[in-house]
């Protein structure tokens, strides 16, 4: 077997110039040389990298990933701690609440931080509501930014400086369950001078304002549980490089409110969330970074008849992606991105003994996207799925050939017959 690559490279023009890249990358993970190389974090105290940053570093931007996982899969639904003694321990709620910072620290000093998406994986909530229309993000999750030029007086001195990211929840010692995955890169711009300076303003407040309020009838048969939070970070500098003098400001403005429901012992469920804000950064008055989102979220799952010999659930999902992000480390410069999507889907599970196998189950999904970029570039598309088949795809934009839609012959506009797997009674399903 043959594989033949070919690359064809252009000249950078006036409308597609050359993208600004960093000179230099530093990873902000464990470095381990036989593992995932992301830290596993199921603490309160992170993971730290330590960097040393040339002297002529000009520009720093610190890019975070952060996924949750195993009890943090669905932090977004996780209920305050004071309310988990409402419920019985069989409704499988989780505690420590629903609202989640991803935090990065220079030397122990907060730097900045990231309110992030709740990213659905494929076997999420309700596996059926995602074949084969997954959620946004669940291949290419989102990342987030934080400019820590305003740190290089203090770490571009050539010496080793500890980088910590950590992830605070709403619990007590650890404030998050088990765990989270989270990793950086540090960009970094050279230059030819040796950077100077001194830090000016640090209005940062070590943890967020959070509010945790609820109540409940006098039997618990419904409950109520609200949590809202505001942050506010601000940290500027006056600088010496190859621009000779320059303010730089680094400034956060984010808020969240999550309102969740409870009825029949916590076996239904319903979540609204809404996580939004603004990041920004300028170097000498002009805007460097800008990062605007909006994050709106709804669930509901109905776990009522799980327990049933032949049981069942279902959920149904509302999300929305909204952000408009102009950033030195990407090469689109400023891009718009809209993601709004429904899923619906129930499973329905077979008798056997021990753990319980789907063996029928119904979904469908619809999505619309939107992506726009400075210099005109453009990609929208609508698309459906139900029962394991597609039933629309329509794309359109400049950049529709980058992915077209699928073949006319993937499109079943009735939809699939959904999942099926074999039953015997009293047996496995195979």
């Amino acid at each position: 077997m043959v594989l033949t690559l070919t690359g064809t490279f252009y000249a950078p023009t006036r409308e597609f110039p050359k993208p600004a890249t960093s000179d230099l990358i530093l990873p902000i993970t464990n470095l381990s040389p036989n593992q995932l190389n992301f830290f596993a974090i199921a603490d309160d105290q992170g993971g730290t990298a330590n960097v040393s940053v040339p002297r002529t570093a000009q520009r720093a931007v610190l890019e975070l990933y952060a996924s949750g996982n195993s009890e943090e899969e669905f932090w977004y639904l996780n209920t305050p701690d004071a309310f988990l003694p409402y419920f019985p321990a069989s409704a499988g709620l989780i505690g420590k609440g629903p609202f989640r910072e991803v935090q990065a620290l220079v030397d122990g000093r907060l730097a900045g931080v990231a309110w992030p998406h709740a990213v659905i994986y494929t076997g999420g909530i309700t596996p059926t509501n995602w074949r084969p229309l997954t959620a946004y993000g669940t291949y290419d999750q989102p990342t987030y930014f934080v400019d820590v030029t305003p740190f290089l007086p203090l770490l571009a001195d050539g010496k080793e400086h500890a980088i910590t990211l950590r992830v605070l929840g709403q619990g007590q010692s650890p404030t998050i369950n088990s765990d989270w995955f989270v990793s950086g890169s540090l960009h970094v711009w050279l230059g030819k001078t040796a950077i100077t300076g001194k830090m000016t303003r640090y209005e940062v407040s070590e943890e967020p304002d959070i509010k945790t309020t609820g109540r409940a009838t006098p039997d618990n048969t419904t409950v109520w549980t609200s949590v809202n939070a505001k942050r506010t970070v601000l940290v500027e500098s006056v600088i010496h490089g190859d621009r000779g003098q320059e303010v730089v400001r680094f400034e956060q403005h984010l808020g969240y409110s999550n309102e969740q429901k409870y009825v029949g012992e916590g076996l239904v469920q319903w979540g609204v969330q809404l996580t939004e804000g603004t990041t920004q950064s300028t170097v000498g008055g002009k805007t460097a970074l800008r990062d605007a989102f909006s994050f709106p979220l709804s669930v509901f799952s109905n776990y009522t008849l799980y327990e049933l010999q032949f049981g069942a659930y279902g959920s149904a999902i509302n999300q929305t992606y909204t952000r408009v992000l102009q950033s030195p480390v990407l090469a689109h410069g400023t891009h718009s991105t809209l993601s709004i999507q429904h899923a619906q889907g129930t499973v329905g599970m077979d008798d056997a003994p021990g753990l319980r196998h789907a063996v029928n189950g119904t979904g469908a999904t619809d999505q619309q996207f939107a992506f726009t970029t400075d210099g005109g570039e453009t990609y929208f598309r609508r698309i459906a799925a139900q029962n394991d088949a597609w039933l629309r795809d329509e794309v359109w934009g400049s950049l529709r050939d980058a992915e077209p839609p699928l073949p006319k012959e993937q499109i079943f506009p009735g939809g699939g017959p959904g999942f099926r797997r074999s039953l015997a009674r009293g047996r496995r399903a195979e």
